[in-house]
């Protein structure tokens, strides 16, 4: 079950860093575009900036769980290293267990917050809440990915460092 859970996670981690990928060139295309008409026409694309910044916040929100699927979030863990690898363990399952739960309550304030933002974005034409989907989503996937890392950790134990590559920098983070 856990084997489909990290094969069905990792398909999201890469459609949403596909989607994450795509929003950023249309973001590219469509400023070049703005920039090209102030140039050769003296007049400048107007809906290019409200777009700009929708798919901005889209880009961001579905680059949350990328970031941390690939292990690229920011951690300082001098002490927690130091420490035996079953208190880790220990710690780490804590943890995710917190995270756990601050994402069910953004989840489930989710279906009261989304009917509160209302209203047309200017020159976008799409409703506020339209905003937050992406993360939302996020959230969900963050949701089931420390699941599946406590289920694992409380099942098979601690999963084992891999051994440095010689000559190779260790990355910050995980």
């Amino acid at each position: 079950m856990l084997r489909g859970l990290d094969r069905f996670l990792a398909l999201a981690e890469k459609v949403f860093f596909a989607g994450a990928n795509v929003i950023l060139i249309i973001i590219l295309f469509i400023n070049i575009a703005n920039i090209t008409s102030r140039a050769m026409f003296d007049q400048g694309l107007i809906w290019v900036f409200p777009w700009t910044r929708v798919l901005f916040v889209w880009m961001v929100f579905l680059g949350f769980y990328v970031i941390y699927r690939r292990h690229r979030d920011i951690k300082v863990d001098i002490l927690y290293k130091a420490l035996p690898s079953r208190v880790q363990n220990i710690i780490t399952i804590g943890t995710n267990l917190i995270v756990i739960a601050l994402m069910a309550v953004i989840l489930r304030e989710a279906p009261n917050l989304l009917p509160r933002q209302v209203g047309n974005m200017d020159y976008v034409g799409l409703q506020r809440y339209w905003l937050a989907v992406p993360f939302y989503a996020s959230c969900a996937f963050i949701l089931l990915e420390f699941l599946r890392d406590t289920l694992l950790r409380l099942t098979e134990g601690p999963p084992e460092e891999a051994a440095p590559v010689h000559g190779h920098i260790p990355e910050i983070g995980r």
